[in-house]
């Protein structure tokens, strides 16, 4: 599958061929921190009618291959909801295992959107192995593909997050799953990070990987095709605020396409209440995150009611980053409580009969919460991004295979000669 796209820095616009330069996350000129993103040789929105799921919109995708396991998001309306809220083109974006609809997410996340595109990126060639750190869906999501596909990959978690770590199929001897003992989010990304200053293996990115937000940004295609228009408001919980990047850069494409219209969906952002990082810098309509100690932070971001929403560093302040998005939108957050996202979940399963993640119930206590303080139209066209579900389901159907680790750190074992020594290097 030849490349048919280029690498552009949001902030000096120079431009990368992603075949010369390989799995490039940085602009490598003199400025502060920037995105990169993804200009493709197909302007126009030309989704392949033949295929299902992501690979449906590979004009649109970083990729140099495709795999014949496609997620797809589901797009659809709830009656009852809509009425509830008094809300006439409200549609929900699904993603997870949801077999009466077809959910085409089996490890219950929209995280397959960036697995089955990172994954596709990568040169045939690459014999090393890449490291993926994460809070709970990324990992799970990394270690089935990887797994599925043979393709060495690391994913480090913390180690509240390994319950959340299973697989729908055996893991692979290739993939390797590393616990840290005692942290949280981002001590798991900062030894990720130290991991990857070693040879055998190289960093997937996060934020900063264009596959990784191009293949989230599909909800955003998946959910125009549904409405056949760009909405209006997107609905989504955020940890590192990834997911709605990639919504905006999307919905920016689809503006150039013009086929959808030319206007910008205004971004509707949750956190869970006890971890609420961007929300306060939004709040003060600041690019510099507020600064939390970090033992208090850890603290905070471990006792969320969805932990797969507290990264302490998010990509909030670099061009092409959050705030951008937030501020081109005219974006707003939303800090629904524990309770009322619990509410919003019992709610949705007793009318779906499917379960959802707890940052999806954040999400959909958000929606509630923006009817109340009537931020939305009631005639314009809404997504909600529910990011998460089907896991609880995918349990009872005896579909999850618990993923055993390989390798325990703590905190104070994240140095080089421990990593070597715990690693056999």
């Amino acid at each position: 599958m030849a490349l048919s796209y280029t690498l552009r820095c949001v902030e000096c616009g120079k431009v990368f061929d992603d075949v010369e330069k390989g799995f490039l996350l940085n602009c490598d000129e003199n400025h502060g921190p920037a995105m990169l993103q993804a200009d493709y040789s197909v302007d126009g929105f030309e989704p392949v009618a033949s295929v299902k799921g992501i690979y449906r919109y590979q004009n649109w995708l970083p990729i140099r291959k495709t795999f014949e396991r496609s997620p797809e998001t589901i797009v659809f309306q709830n009656e009852t909801i809509s009425e509830k809220l008094g809300l006439e083109n409200l549609y929900f974006a699904f993603n997870g295992y949801w077999p009466e609809r077809n959910g085409g997410m089996p490890t219950a996340s929209f995280k397959e959107l960036e697995a089955a595109s990172v994954l596709a990126r990568l040169p045939e060639t690459e014999q090393r192995s890449i490291v993926i750190s994460s809070a709970g869906n990324t990992g799970r999501a990394f270690l089935e593909y990887g797994s599925q596909f043979k393709i060495n990959t690391m994913v480090v978690v913390p180690e509240f997050a390994l319950p959340q770590m299973w697989t729908t199929i055996p893991k692979a001897d290739c993939v390797k799953l590393v616990v840290l003992k005692d942290a949280d989010y981002f001590d798991a990304i900062q030894l990720a990070n130290h991991i990857c200053e070693l040879e055998p293996y190289f960093p997937e990115g996060g934020a900063k990987n264009v596959a990784r937000r191009d293949g989230m940004g599909t909800v955003m295609l998946a959910g125009t095709e549904a409405i056949n228009a760009i909405p209006d408001h997107y609905f989504q919980a955020v940890g590192s605020g990834t997911g709605a990047i990639a919504a905006w850069e999307m919905a920016w494409r689809l503006i150039t396409d013009g086929q959808f219209g030319q206007h910008l969906p205004r971004l509707h952002l949750s956190q869970a209440e006890s971890f609420t990082i961007l929300a306060d810098a939004w709040a003060k309509q600041s690019r510099t995150l507020p600064e939390i100690p970090e033992e208090e932070a850890r603290a905070a971001a471990m006792k969320a009611y969805s932990p797969v929403l507290s990264n302490r560093k998010p990509p909030y302040g670099p061009t092409g980053g959050l705030f951008d998005a937030l501020a081109e939108s005219l974006g707003l957050f939303y800090v629904p409580t524990d309770e009322q996202a619990k509410r919003a979940g019992e709610l949705f399963q007793d009318l779906e009969g499917i379960d959802l993640d707890k940052a999806a119930e954040v999400c959909l206590a958000s929606l509630f919460n923006a009817v109340a303080e009537k931020t939305i139209n009631p005639k314009d066209n809404i997504l909600v991004n529910l990011t998460g579900g089907g896991a609880l389901r995918a349990k009872a159907d005896g579909k999850t295979i618990p993923a055993t680790p390989d390798f325990y750190f703590t905190k104070e074992q994240d140095n080089m000669d421990d990593i070597k020594a715990i690693l056999g290097l």
